[in-house]
């Protein structure tokens, strides 16, 4: 999604927007936002760099984009640091802990571990204030897995030293996020088209043997006109054939009657089925793609363009 943050120019007074496009990666800084939980509307956040902050901001942002690409994680934390104090913008504060996260893999100091989790902490505090700037409870997840490393660490070097050594413990993005929703949504559609394809069957049927029901009562119709007979006739071959024009006329509306009431019945249910299912395949299919977004490597870009800061990035 994209978050539009109004930004202050210093000298104009005006509003210039700077789009932040947000998704996930745990492996390379990125960002990864899908709205708020609490389901709330955009916030604008009001923040007054001057230019010169602004064309800095940019320049350091873009240095710990390449930095971050080619593994570099200790310029790409300390460019996020510049482009942070620059631009005042809260977002970079996750390029920041991720970017010192990727920097204990391949310097096991615990003391990255550390800086990444109080920048994280002071993430969330961000959230709380504007809901709508990133996902609580994924931050408070790589919090609890930085725990799990610091845990890990100790445990080989109880004392807490840069010397240790520890291996890398990749993040773990956890289940597919969306499979149950998927796999539901293709059971509905599957269900919805049963459904259908059995009212416009049983529709069929029924209506064929209205139909048969028609061509007797004709055909005892004809047989009462030719007995001359009338509806209130008693000899008994009129009162035989008047017998089976009632069944006739009734089984006949029965029929009818059923093979509208089915078709309607089942083939609406079928179609709601269908609705649910594309539904539920259309989420579970967004939820999946941005799980799998957590387990490739995308860096973070710095868009050009207008006369403020414009920032993109997928984390």
């Amino acid at each position: 999604m994209t978050v539009r943050i109004k930004v202050l120019g210093s000298s104009t007074g005006a509003c210039v927007a700077v789009s932040v496009t947000l998704g996930l990666s745990l492996v390379p800084v990125g960002w990864a936002r899908a709205g708020s939980p609490l389901g709330r509307g955009l916030a604008l956040t009001l923040i007054q760099p001057s230019e010169a902050d602004i064309s800095l901001a940019r320049i350091e942002y873009t240095k710990g984009e390449k930095a971050y690409r080619l593994g570099q994680f200790e310029e790409a934390a300390r460019a996020f640091e510049k482009a942070y104090e620059k631009s005042g913008l809260p977002d970079i504060l996750y390029n920041i802990g991720l970017s010192h996260l990727r920097w204990y893999d391949v310097d096991p100091d615990s003391a990255h571990l550390r800086k990444a989790k109080v920048v994280f902490q002071n993430y969330i505090i961000e959230i709380q204030k504007n809901p709508d700037l990133g996902d609580r409870e994924e931050a408070e997840t790589l919090i609890k897995q930085i725990d799990e490393k610091l845990a890990d660490h100790d445990k080989l070097d109880p004392a807490g030293g840069p010397g240790s050594v520890v291996g890398p413990n990749p993040i773990d993005p956890g289940p597919d996020p969306g499979k149950k929703q998927r796999i539901g949504g293709a059971i509905a559609m599957g269900v919805g088209g049963a459904l259908i394809v059995g009212g416009v069957v049983s529709g069929v049927v029924l209506g064929l043997r209205g139909q048969e029901f028609e061509e007797n009562l004709s055909n005892a119709y004809d047989e009462r006109d030719a007995l001359a007979c009338s509806t209130s006739d008693s000899r008994p071959a009129c009162a035989e054939v008047n017998n089976r024009i009632e069944t006739y006329r009734s089984n006949g509306r029965t029929a009818n009657g059923l093979a509208v009431g089915l078709g309607v019945t089942l083939g609406g249910l079928g179609v709601i089925g269908i609705v649910t299912g594309a539904v539920l395949l259309i989420q579970g299919n967004k939820k999946t793609a941005a799980w799998e977004q957590r387990r490739v490597s995308v860096t973070p870009t710095w868009s050009p363009g207008g006369a403020g800061l414009g920032v993109s990035g997928r984390f």
